[in-house]
């Protein structure tokens, strides 16, 4: 069977990706970082090769014999001693350039859900341009531009539940901004009824979770109708912030208070870190759009096509809820 390379397998979605993969009895490389600590499944199906985007010699290595590549490495949440967008563009300039070398004969890309307003969030300008790298490349390629993350923005709402049994978190990485939010706010809406909303809540967005992201990008691999396209990715509703905060009430029998983050204290914050933390300014940038606006799409015929059935809010919680409680009896 062919093997497939997974770039960014420490990662929140990479770990999902590589995990799928392996269910499928594929011969895997989970290309991650030289300090990482990523402890790899057991399984005799993986390969751990260590590296680094920036240095094409460990690409090119990664790549010997590999005829497909999923990629979802990001520097959105940067790690400790990363710097934010420090040429991510030229890292995977030297990605496509070792699976050009090696003749691999598909690449699927994880990027970020369309919108009018990708100029003015540094990381969305990012994956526009790596998105025309792949295109102009000449491999066949994949791109899933995705819509917000459940098991991400959902813990942005301070919402403890929504990392439950997630073992590489995206905001617990080394930066310093994340981590102080999510130890600050965990929790908060499961034991005090709070929920901070990006915005007035009423923006609306297809919130899909990380499971159906990965099971989307495995099977691509083995599709042909997948190659030489750009999909639209979310999940099966569109919701409003508030509209989630509602189900999470309904799931928990609790009543919820929303707390919103105004979209002028998130403007502000967003100028005052500019200069000093680009990273802290594009996530600043980022919840500002999805806080005002509407990221709607139409998944059934994707979902279709694919013969995924999309997992909605209320099933992502209540799946949480008994993970949680089956980790509470093991404990």
């Amino acid at each position: 069977m062919t093997k497939v390379l997974v770039i960014g397998a420490s990662g929140q979605l990479g770990a999902v990706v590589l995990d799928r993969l392996l269910a499928t009895s594929r011969e895997c490389v989970a290309f991650v970082r030289p300090a990482s600590g990523f402890i790899p499944p057991a399984s005799a199906q993986v390969k751990i090769v260590r590296g680094d985007l920036a240095d094409f010699a460990s690409v090119d290595n990664a790549c010997v014999g590999v005829k497909k590549v999923i990629a979802t490495a990001s520097s959105i949440v940067p790690r400790l001693g990363d710097k934010f967008g420090s040429d991510e563009v030229g890292h995977y300039r030297n990605l496509i350039k070792a699976c050009r070398r090696h003749a691999v004969e598909h690449l699927v890309y994880i990027s970020a859900f369309s919108s009018p307003y990708d100029k003015q969030v540094p990381e969305f300008r990012i994956k526009r341009q790596i998105e025309q790298l792949i295109v102009e490349s000449g491999i066949s390629f994949t791109i899933f531009r995705a819509a917000a993350f459940m098991d991400v923005y959902y813990a942005v709402l301070g919402s403890r539940l929504a990392t439950t049994g997630v073992s590489h978190p995206t905001l617990l990485r080394g930066f310093w901004l994340t981590k102080f939010y999510a130890r600050a706010t965990s929790g908060w809406l499961e034991k005090y009824g709070i929920a901070l909303v990006p915005g007035s809540g009423k923006a609306r967005h297809n919130f899909i979770c990380i499971d159906d992201v990965a099971t989307f990008m495995v099977k691509a691999l083995t599709m042909p109708s997948a190659k030489n396209r750009l999909i639209e990715l979310g999940g099966p509703q569109a919701l409003s912030w508030r509209e989630v905060v509602d189900i999470y009430a309904q799931v928990l029998n609790k009543k919820v208070i929303k707390l919103s983050m105004p979209g002028f204290i998130l403007n502000f914050w967003r100028l005052a870190l500019r200069p000093f933390s680009p990273a802290g300014e594009n996530i600043m940038s980022l919840l500002s759009l999805l806080g005002r606006y509407d990221a709607v799409m139409d998944m059934a015929a994707i979902s279709a096509e694919f013969a995924i059935r999309l997992t909605d809010t209320r099933g992502f919680l209540l799946a949480k809820i008994k993970a949680d409680r089956s980790a509470y009896k093991k404990s």
